[in-house]
């Protein structure tokens, strides 16, 4: 499963993280995909990133994001999705800017290739 088009990609990301839909939320990464958080922990390939969503899905944390930016390059897209993580009383308790690529698959989806959740964010040093 993957998503028609890029700029789905942020929707159905958050739906699926809201609802805890983890098999879902994999579902939208590439067998061969990698996810960093941090920048410094890498989770290669579906079995490792199920495992570094996993914490974030047993948070009570709700995510709220959208695109600031989709660029498409025939099969290849760049993203970055500014987003806030809102404790259980609303308030933001982490956010962020990704850089994301996506990739189209054979059967045309769209599905991560790299998801760098704080790239755009994170300081450099």
């Amino acid at each position: 499963m993957g998503v028609a088009t890029p700029e789905a990609m942020a929707e159905t990301f958050v739906e699926r993280f809201n609802e805890r839909d983890g098999a879902g939320l994999l579902a939208l990464y590439a067998a061969d995909a990698a996810f960093t958080f941090d920048g410094v922990t890498f989770a290669r390939g579906t079995d490792e990133i199920k495992g570094a969503l996993e914490g974030f899905l047993a948070s009570p944390m709700k995510l709220k994001g959208k695109y600031e930016s989709v660029l498409v390059a025939g099969d290849v897209a760049m993203c970055s999705l500014r987003w806030e993580m809102m404790d259980a009383e609303g308030w933001i308790d982490q956010d962020g800017v990704s850089v994301e690529v996506l990739k189209r698959g054979a059967d045309g989806l769209w599905r991560f290739a790299i998801d760098d959740a704080t790239g755009a964010s994170r300081e450099r040093g």
